[in-house]
C-alpha cells in the first residue's frame, strides 16, 4: 500500500523537475525567435551583452531625383544591446554603407562609404506570460533617438525620435512578431536613398512568423533549432510613399549565437519621394555573451 501511495506523488515531482530543466536548457534557444527584420519582445538576460551584425545588399531603381541614378548598396549594421533588468534593456545600433551609384547618361559610377545615423534606444516589457518552459506570450514598448552622425550624403542629418511596440508569441513549433513603430523626422533630404530618411514621418509596420523546422520537439538534449520565417515589412512615409517587401528566411538559433539569411522584394510600392527597393538580400549572426 505504501508504495501505491508514493508512486503518484513522484509523477508530478518528475514533471516539476523535467520543466524546471527544460526552461534553463531551452530558454536562450526556444524564446529568442526574432525574424530578420522584424523586432520580438525579447530581451538580453540581466547584465548580459547581445551583439548581432547584419550586412545587406539592396538593390534600388526608379531614382526620382534629377540624376536618374541607378543604385546598390551594401549596408553592414551593428547592434549592441545590454540587460539591465529582466524588463529593460538599452542598445545602439550603427550602420555602415557602401554605395553605388551610377547616373543615366554619364560613363562610370561613383561610389561613396560612410556611416548612418546612430540609434540609441530603451525596450521595456512590462507583460510576459509564460505558458510552459518553451511557449511565451509578451508585449514590449521601445523608444529612442537617430543622432545625427552619418557622414555625406548618409543619415538624415537631424535629430529623429521614435517610439513603438511590440508583441511576440511563442506557441508550439509556431512564432509570431508584430511591430509598429513611428519616427518623428525634424530634417532630412527630399531625395534620400534610405526608406525613412527623408522630411517627412515615417510609420514602420511589420510583421513575422516563424516555423520550427527541427526539431520538431523539445527535449534536454537539444542545443539548436532551426526556423523557416516570412516577413511583411512595411514603411509609410506621411508624403504618401508606402512600400511593403516580403521576404522569406531560414534561422538557426543555438543557445550563444545564430545565423540568419532572407531575401526581400517588393509586394506594394507607391513611392515618389526616393528610389523603390527592387531587391534586398540579408546575411547575419547574433553572439549572445
Amino acid at each position: 500500500m505504501s508504495l501505491l501511495l508514493r508512486r503518484p506523488r513522484s509523477v508530478p515531482f518528475l514533471r516539476c523537475g523535467l520543466a524546471a530543466t527544460l526552461a534553463v536548457v531551452l530558454a536562450p534557444v526556444a524564446l529568442a525567435q526574432e525574424a530578420t527584420n522584424t523586432p520580438a519582445a525579447t530581451q538580453p538576460s540581466v547584465g548580459k551583452w547581445y551583439l548581432r551584425e547584419k550586412v545587406q545588399y539592396f538593390k534600388l531603381g526608379n531614382d526620382p531625383s534629377p540624376e536618374k541614378r541607378d543604385i546598390d548598396k551594401i549596408v553592414a549594421t551593428t547592434t549592441l544591446a545590454y540587460g539591465i533588468t529582466r524588463d529593460l534593456s538599452a542598445s545602439l545600433e550603427l550602420p555602415l554603407v557602401l554605395s553605388f551609384e551610377d547616373p543615366v547618361g554619364t560613363a562610370g559610377s561613383n561610389t561613396d562609404f560612410g556611416a548612418n545615423d546612430l540609434s540609441l534606444s530603451l525596450k521595456w516589457r512590462p507583460f510576459q506570460w509564460d505558458l510552459n518552459p518553451v511557449d511565451s506570450v509578451r508585449l514590449a514598448f521601445f523608444g529612442g533617438v537617430e543622432a545625427p552622425t552619418g557622414s555625406g550624403d548618409f543619415g538624415s542629418h537631424s535629430w529623429d525620435p521614435y517610439v513603438g511596440a511590440v508583441f511576440t508569441a511563442i506557441l508550439g513549433r509556431h512564432g509570431f512578431n508584430q511591430s509598429l513603430s513611428y519616427k518623428f523626422n525634424t530634417g532630412g533630404d527630399r531625395f534620400n536613398t534610405r526608406a525613412g530618411d527623408g522630411p517627412d514621418d515615417a510609420l514602420r509596420y511589420d510583421t513575422a512568423y516563424l516555423f520550427r523546422l527541427d526539431p520538431a520537439e523539445y527535449t534536454a538534449q537539444t542545443t539548436a533549432a532551426t526556423y523557416l520565417t516570412f516577413e511583411l515589412n512595411g514603411l509609410y512615409e506621411t508624403g504618401g510613399d508606402n512600400e511593403i517587401l516580403f521576404g522569406p528566411g531560414l534561422l538557426y538559433e543555438a543557445r550563444t549565437f545564430a545565423l540568419e539569411a532572407t531575401v526581400g522584394f517588393p509586394i506594394v510600392q507607391d513611392v515618389r519621394e526616393r528610389p523603390e527597393t527592387d531587391l534586398v538580400v540579408t546575411l547575419g549572426f547574433r553572439i549572445l555573451f
